[in-house]
This record gives structure tokens, sequence and C-alpha cells, in this order.
């Protein structure tokens, strides 16, 4: 789930184009497209990414010979020279460059894995088998990196004894060597280390006489010597002695010491601003002979310019100082030439300063390109996708530059996708105007799935897009080849702000993937009747803790520094012990699971241990290894009690270095169900109805605030009202006191005690005594200011006039109550079934309720709920912050064993659906039985969630198939905005229910009807079975 959408997130935006194209492959396997339509899509994506890792590759080898050849040292064998420090921090940015190239292939991999899996839905494992083979890694061994930890690992203990000589100067040097060939003065390497220039003078005048032929390439051998140490004396003494740029063709010692400079001066320690490096490099600029300027234009190893380095490193200063000098020259007709001129790799100082972000230098080398001698060459062929990068990462200013010159608008990738896809998909409205004025085609589709502009912003929810789209121009009407809506995404998705966007009516209509490509799969396992199931999710559901690592071994990497371990190469093997049950991942974890939660069975889950292991898939080593005890950490408040924070960290520890990270997960046990009264042996079903049943919400409707007759809500009276008045089911709440007695209650918290009090803190008795103190029986002659859990004496005489008026005069036990209430939390200056607002009726147990109210009225029992005027009855833990409330619950198992036990001894044959807001009530419920349906209660992100599997119709679905659940009941928005989404859902076999504001509309419940909605949960019940009827009339009348 939400891997398409976020697919662009986990992208090096400059190597956009050379990215599996996901949505095309997608959009085939979803389609009726044969399997070998689909295989050849997949072997042509298959080719890009083998062509581009090729030329990546050849770019990693470049740069190894590049380092080999300047040093004189091959990787992976010993260096016991100088300069360590500088060899180190080169071999680092090889091996950033291939943890690149690691991290592009991994979610390439994952791409096409997921394309499969849907594949493997219609098609033989074989024939899939046969398709997946042509994808394969290319650098297996990951000799490369494997060479480099080598070297690294002789660097460091070469700079170790470095720093335990005591400032001894270095016996030896690299680059002095590849100029003398290994014969060279020793002393010359003391003066350069001590920075002692007078004394450097006087040796080099002995060895090297101002006659010699070799006195140039070695000065510039000993500027870049004295570079490296940091001896700015005696840089400072070379570069004035240097006369001429000119080196033989074979000389050793190539003229590229001001790319070396500029590169010292990126790698310092502590990092050098902008103009600390401008004022260095400005200086040394003062010392160079004449004839040394055109060292400018010279290129190093790697093809690169002094104009690169400043660009790479974020110079601006210093590739200003460049173009100065330059300018002043007899070559300032090539600049603008340099300025877009290519390395060895393709890319150009503009290229570098828009891919790293550097607005300043992009700005200046821009400027450059402005000029009337290269104004014919302002936009050449390999620049139209510099915005496209600068906009997909989200370089806004950069951006700005290069769409006020006209860089890149023109640009279309190979899917079709335009630079406004980009904008809209990453959410930029900024630039919407902008792009659009100079003549973007604002509704133009890519090819993969039909999708303009305004689809794809719909698609990630970006509203302040949607809405800079649609005033500019975009036609909301536009399909894709789905027949899909813009307006039918965002309300599949949750998007509300975009659903209210986009004024014109979603599809009535959409078409529903075949029986066949459902996947419907209930991922619970197979167990004994005594046997409990852990439900295990990798990382946090928590979406208000913003992007926490799932899996981090930041204290490994510290301890065998500089060696690297990529992110890439790990592999996250989690099992329990004492069974053969392992499941495996690659990490990092790119796909989201909530819906998709590792199960494991046990028959003791008190002592059940998960055991997690980190290992190097590199070198076939174990990391580090931890163990949670997942009985003991959900126990910790006792036995009946839990805490809602199901997040835990685990350390993991290694037998070499202690601890070495850590693991997160959420674990829920599910405990097989432990009642006293058996359950039925007959299981009801829930089949899709042929017209729209209508269900009374708590009863006959909510209490609200406003004036008018209203039953208390959640009552013997509200029920049998709402039947007598059309309703077919009756919705109602149900949770638990302390002393585990299941009451009828819709607010979790019990404000009527005076504080923010939640149910399971009151006893049955307590809870019952704010019933008893409305009550008629609790009236008499003289008013008291007394509440009903007052034990001062009571009065004997009592009064019994007009006791069922909703006129009567306020009492005095109901007057404290609402007196009480006013400092509770976001009290709305009425409750529920209290009385002088409402005919109230006296509280009901679960098992009053099953004994009153006939066998023949079915019932929507809900488990939890959480409206945004309203409090949950079974928390989430973003509820319980909501809430200002502590942390804890009844225990899941408790909360629905007792429910359940009572149910089963009283229900008879009374049809039940279950329902809950609660993705862990509906999993562990699910586990626990099966003769109730059970229905996934979703909010549609009309209410900030906090979990990311209660946010929307896409996300209640996909929750509903994992765990063989009967339907969805949604808050009615995307099902009154997009009707056709409710058939989507039907036509995968699931029930429709829904909830909300706009069924108390009759427009909204007929909108509803008519798209087939199954159940639709009204406050209004006369009313609303009035429109229901009529719409099906009409229906009727149609036939």
């Amino acid at each position: 789930m939400r891997f398409g959408s976020n697919l662009h997130l986990r992208r090096v935006p400059a190597w956009t184009e050379s990215y599996v194209d996901y949505n095309r492959l997608k959009a085939l396997a979803d389609a009726e497209s044969s399997l070998p339509e689909l295989g050849e899509a997949i072997r042509f994506e298959t080719r890009i990414v083998d062509m581009f890792l090729a030329s990546y590759n050849k770019q990693i080898e470049t740069q190894f010979l590049a380092l080999q050849q300047r040093w004189g040292i091959r990787i992976g064998h010993r260096v016991l020279h100088d300069c360590q420090g500088d060899i180190k921090v080169s071999l680092l940015e090889i091996a950033d460059k291939i943890a690149k190239a690691e991290s592009y292939f991994r979610v390439n991999q994952d791409a096409v894995s997921r394309i499969l899996d849907k594949a493997a839905i219609k098609y033989t494992d074989a024939e899939v088998k046969g398709i997946k083979a042509h994808f394969k890694h290319p650098w297996k061994d990951r000799s490369a990196l494997l060479e480099i930890n080598v070297t690294l690992q002789h660097v460091q203990e070469a700079l170790q004894k470095t720093a335990e000589a005591n400032g001894e100067s270095p016996s030896r040097s690299l680059l002095l060597e590849q100029c003398w060939f290994g014969r060279f003065p020793p002393d010359i390497l003391r003066y350069l280390y001590n920075d002692d220039a007078s004394k450097l003078e006087q040796a080099l005048s002995l060895h090297v006489p101002e006659s010699s032929e070799v006195r140039q390439p070695v000065l510039v051998s000993l500027v870049q010597v004295a570079t490296v140490y940091g001896s700015s004396s005696c840089q400072m003494k070379l570069l004035k002695s240097l006369r001429s740029s000119s080196v033989k063709p074979n000389s050793l010692a190539p003229p590229d010491y001001l790319q070396r400079i500029i590169q010292h001066l990126s790698r310092a320690d502590p990092p050098l601003d902008s103009s600390s490096a401008t004022t260095s490099f400005g200086q040394i600029l003062k010392l160079l002979h004449p004839t040394q300027l055109d060292l400018l234009q010279s290129r190093d190893g790697l093809g690169r310019l002094p104009l690169h380095y400043a660009a790479l490193s974020g110079f601006d200063g210093v590739c200003r100082e460049i173009i100065s000098v330059m300018q002043g020259s007899a070559e300032a007709s090539l600049l603008g030439k340099l300025c877009l001129s290519p390395d060895k790799f393709s890319l150009t100082p503009l290229d570098y300063a828009v891919q790293r972000g550097y607005t300043a230098v992009a700005a200046l080398l821009l400027g450059v390109c402005e000029t009337p001698i290269c104004c014919g060459k302002l936009q050449p062929a390999g620049m139209t996708d510099l915005l496209n990068t600068a906009i997909a990462s989200r370089s806004l200013d950069i951006a700005r530059l290069l769409i006020k010159k006209g860089w890149g608008v023109r640009f279309v990738g190979r899917s079709s996708r335009t630079i406004l896809h980009t904008v809209a998909e990453q959410g930029l409205a900024e630039l919407v105007r902008d792009v659009v004025a100079l003549g973007v085609d604002i509704d133009a589709r890519e090819r993969g799935r039909g999708w303009t502009a305004l689809t794809t912003a719909s698609v990630q929810g970006h509203h302040a897009v949607v809405e800079a789209l649609i005033d500019s121009g975009a036609r909301a009407e536009i399909r894709d080849y789905r027949g899909w809506l813009a307006k039918d995404h965002a309300a599949y998705r949750g998007h509300m702000k975009v659903v209210d966007a986009i004024k014109s009516d979603g599809s009535s209509k959409l078409q529903p993937k075949s029986d066949q490509r459902l996947g419907i799969v209930n991922i619970l396992p197979e167990r004994s009747p005594s046997d409990s199931v852990i439900l295990v999710h990798l990382g946090t559901l928590d979406m208000w803790k913003g992007t926490t690592t799932a899996v981090d071994i930041t204290p490994y990497k510290r301890r065998i520094s500089p060696l690297q371990v990529h992110d890439t190469s790990l592999e996250l093997s989690i099992s329990l012990v004492g069974n053969d049950q392992k499941k495996t991942v690659l990490l990092p974890y790119l796909s989201e699971n909530s819906d998709r939660p590792w199960c494991f069975t046990t028959n003791d889950p008190h002592n059940a241990a998960v055991v997690l292991n980190v290992s190097n898939l590199a070198d076939k080593t174990s990391i580090g290894t931890g163990v949670a005890l997942v009985g003991s950490l959900r126990a910790s408040l006792g036995s009946k009690r839990e805490t809602l924070i199901r997040d835990y960290s685990i350390p993991l520890v290694s037998d070499k270095f202690g601890h070495v990270g850590s693991v997160v997960i959420s674990a829920v046990i599910a405990r097989p169900y432990h009642g006293a009264c058996s359950p039925p042996r007959t299981s009801q079903t829930l089949a899709l109805e042929k017209s729209s049943r209508l269900g009374g919400h708590r009863g006959n409707g909510q209490n609200t605030r406003f004036n008018s007759l209203q039953i208390g809500e959640n009552t013997i009276k509200s029920f049998l009202t709402a039947k007598e008045l059309g309703a077919d089911v009756v919705e109602l709440d149900v949770q638990l006191t302390k002393d585990h007695v299941p009451v009828i209650y819709h607010d979790f918290l019990v404000a009527e005690k005076g504080s923010d009090a939640p149910m399971h803190t009151l006893t049955y008795k307590q809870f019952m005594a704010i019933s008893d103190a409305q009550t008629s029986s609790t009236w008499h002659e003289e008013p008291r200011k007394r509440l009903p859990w007052d034990e001062r004496e009571r009065p004997l005489s009592l009064r019994n006039t007009r006791r069922m008026s909703l006129c009567a005069p306020l009492d005095s036990a109901t007057a404290a109550l609402t007196d009480h209430m006013k400092n509770t939390l976001n009290y709305p200056g009425y409750k529920p079934n209290l009385r002088h607002h409402s005919i109230h009726e006296p509280f009901i147990t679960l098992e009053e309720l099953f004994c009153s109210l006939p066998e023949d009225i079915p019932l929507d029992i809900e488990l939890n709920e959480r409206v945004a005027e309203t409090y949950p009855e079974y928390p989430m833990l973003y509820e319980a912050a909501d809430f200002q409330m502590d942390n804890y619950a009844t225990e899941i198992n408790v909360f629905l064993d007792t429910i359940l036990s009572v149910t089963y001894a009283r229900a008879g044959n009374r049809r039940i659906i279950f329902t809950s807001f609660s993705p862990d009530i509906c999993m562990v419920l699910a586990v626990k039985q099966q003769i109730y349906p059970i229905l996934f209660l979703n909010d549609s992100s009309n209410w900030p969630t906090g979990d990311m599997r209660a946010t929307s119709l896409q996300t209640a679905m996909r929750l509903a198939h994992r765990f063989g659940r009967h339907g969805v009941a949604m808050s009615s928005e995307p099902f009154v905005h997009s009707p056709g989404t409710v058939g989507l859902a039907r036509g995968q076999g699931l029930y429709t229910a829904s909830y909300g504001p706009l069924n108390d509309d009759g427009a909204s419940v007929e909108i509803q009807a008519k798209a087939g909605v199954d159940l639709i949960i009204i406050n209004k019940v006369k009313l609303m079975r009035q429109f229901v009827d009529g719409a099906k009339t009409l229906e009727l009348a149609d036939l």
C-alpha cells in the first residue's frame, strides 16, 4: 500500500528517467493484458535499468582508476604512506556512489517484484518465475565495496599510527614518489609537514635548481602535498614559484592542482563556508603567474574543470572568482561553453549546482549562459531535464530561476510526463501558474495510466496544487484510462480537501477488478483452537511520530567506521523461538506493510519470544540480534489492562561490539476466545443487500445540543422507537466498566462524574448511579445540590410530578451534574441522555439489551467510535493524546472476551454485526470468532488520524481483504462525492455501510441508496426512510 504513490520519494531526482516505469507496468498488470505483453514490458524496463547501471558502473571504475593513478596505489591493498586522510575521503565518496547505485537497483527491484506479485494472482508460479529471472542484481558479490573496505581498514590503521607518532613527519609521500620515482630528499617532506617555507625553499634550491627540467612538475606535486597537509605558508611560496602550466604528456604530475585545492577546501574539517573558501581561493589566484591562469580551463583525470569542483562544493564565491578572472582574459568567449562543458560523467557545472540544490551557484552560471555569446546555446538537448530535476529535488528557488529563463519547460519524459506532472507530484503549488504561463499543456496525460497533472495531484492529496490547477484552467472531467476522474481518486484515498476543491461530480460507476485479480487472502495462519496469534508490524503505525527508522544500525556503523555497510545490503529475519516460523525481508523495507503484519502462532503467548536478526548480505555475517519478549511487554500493566502504546524499540547486540542498533516493531497478541459461554454452532453470513437498509444511529439518532424532542440515545426506548419509525437495524455502542460489565454508552469519557474519567475507571454501580440520579425516584421536595454518589443521608419523601416531561424543572441532581461537567475537557454544553435536555432513559447493560429488545431487531454493535465531536469507547493511541487521557485501557483480549461471552449467552438467533474503528480490534476479533460478521469502520480522513491503517476507503478495503473481513463502514463522504466507489467495494465482495453528518441530508442518502450502499446509519430515521423508499420507487418505475 502506498508504494506507487510514494515511489517518487525514493528516487534520485536526476535519475528519474532511468527508473522502471512502475505506473505503466501496474496499468498492464491491472488490465486484461496477457502475460507475454507484461513480460515484454518488464524486459524493456529491465534493459533500461541494466544500461544505466552499466554506465554508472563505468563512472565508478573511472573514479577508482583516477584515484589509483593519482596516488600510485591499488584499491584493496595495503597503503603505508602519507596523505591517508585525503585517500580516506576519496574512498568514502566512491563508496557513497556505490550506495546510490545499490539503492537505485533496490527501488527498481521492489517495483518489479510488486508487479510480479500482482501477476502471480492471475498466472502460475512457473510463468511468473520466467519473467523474474530477467531482473538480476548486476553486482552480486559487491566486490567494489569490499575492496574499498580493505583499503579503508589500512588507511585507518595508518592514521592511528600517525596520531600516535606525536607530530613526527611522515617518512614517505605518494605524490612525491610519483614525481621522483621513489627517490626524493626526506628533508623536503619534513619541511612541508612542518610548514617551514624558508627551509623548503633552501632545500629546493639545493635539490631542484631553477635550471632543472623537472622543477615545474616537482613544484606542482609539492603544491598538492602542501594542500593536503594544510601547510599554507609552503603552499603560497610554491605557487609564487610556478611559471608555466605546460607539462609533458608523459608527466605523472598533471597540472590539476587548482582542482585539488578547491577539493581540499570542500573537505576542510570543520567545513568552510563559501565566504572563507572564496577568500582562500582568491589569495591563491593572486599568487599565480599570468601563464598559470589557463589552468582554469584544464581538466583532471575525471575530465573536470576547476569550475566543476566549485559547483560541486557549492562555493558560489569561488565560481565568481573563476568567472571574473576569465572575463578579464582573452578567453572570455569560452566562459559560457565552460559552464555547460561536461566531464567524463556527462555532467556540467550547472548540472552539479542544480542536482545539489546550490541556488547561488546555479544563478551565477545561468547568468553567464545569458551573455550574448552564449544565447545561441541557451537550451541544448542535454539541459532540458534540469528543470525536472530541480522540481523533483524540491529546489524551489532554482526551479524559479530555470522557469524564468525558459530552461526545460518543454521537458517530456519517456512516459509522456510533463513538468506539470512533476510539480503536481511534489505538491509545489507555487510553481503551477508560472509553468502554465509558459505554455505547458495543463491537461497533458502521461502514457501509463492517462493521468493528468490534476489527477496526479489528487492522488497525492495536494489540495493546494489542485486548487491552483483548477484556477489555471485544468479540466476535472478528464478520465484516465480506467475511467476514473481526479475526484474519484481523491475520494478513494481519503483526500477530503481535494474532494471539496473539485466542484464537479464524481463517477456514478467505477469498474471493479475481476474476481481473479482481487487477491483476497486471509493472512491469518491455520492454527489449533488453543493457539494464539502474534501480529507483528515492522516499524511504527503511528503517523504522528513522523519518519521513524524501523531498523537503525547507526551504533554499529560508528564502531566499524570508516568501514562501510550500506543499508541496501542488509537483511532482517524475524522468527519465534520454539517453532520453524521465520520471515525474511530485505532492508530498507520500502513497502508500506500496515495491512500485512507478520503472523506467528503459539500456544504459550505469555512466554513468546520474537527473535530479530540483522545480517550483512555482502559478507554473509550477522550484525546484531535482538529478542522481544512480547508477552511480557504487553503485560506491563497486569493481565487485565494494557498500554495503548504498541510500538517497541528492541535493542540489537553482538558478541564483538555490544549494542549495535535497534529494531522498532508494533505487536499485538490475539488470544483464542476465553469466556464463560460457548459460541453458537452456526455462523452468520452477510450477503450484499438488494436495496439499501437503514440503521438507527445509537437507536433513534444521537442526541444533539439543539432544542428538540429527543429520546436519550443508546437506550431501550430509543432502539424500539427507531424500529417503529422504519429502521432495519439499530446501531449501539458497547464498552466495559472497571469491573468488566459491558454497558451501552457512547462517550469514552464519562463527564457526568465532573472529571475526565474514562469508563474503565468506573465500576458498574458508580456508572449506574449517574442514571439513577436522573430518574423520578431521586426527586425530593426540598431540592439539594447533591450528586448521586453523595453518601449524605438521602430524603425519605419523594415527589413524582411531570416525570416524563422534557420541560420539567431542572432537578437538583441534574443541575449538579451539569454544573460539574462544565469543568471537563471539550464540554459541548450538553450530554447525551441527560434529563431536561432529552427524555432521559435508564442506562443499560449489554445483557439487559439482549433480554429487553425483540430478537427480530438486528444489531450493529460498535466496539469503538471516533467521531469529530465525540469520544471513543475503545481508544487508539492518537485518540488518547487528543483527549489528554492516560495511555491505557482494558486489555484488548479481556475487552473482547467479555463482550463475546455476553453475546454468546444472550443473543440467540439475533442478527449481529460487529464494527470497530480500531484495526487491532478487527484483527484480534477475527482471530477469536468467525460467528458474526465484522466491518472495519473508517473516517475517510475527515478527522486527523494517527493510524495509517485508518485513513481511507482504500486502506479499509485492503485491511478487510487481508483478514477476511466482510466489509467496510465508511464516513459517507467518499460514497456521496464518488458514488462509483460503492460499486468498487461491492464488486470485490465487500458489504458497504456508511455513517456521518451527510447521512442527515436526504439528497446524500438518496445518492447512496441509488449507488447501492448496503447499510446507511442515520439519525433522522423517519425522514430518511421516506427518501430511501422514494428512491426505490423511482428505481422500480424506471424498470
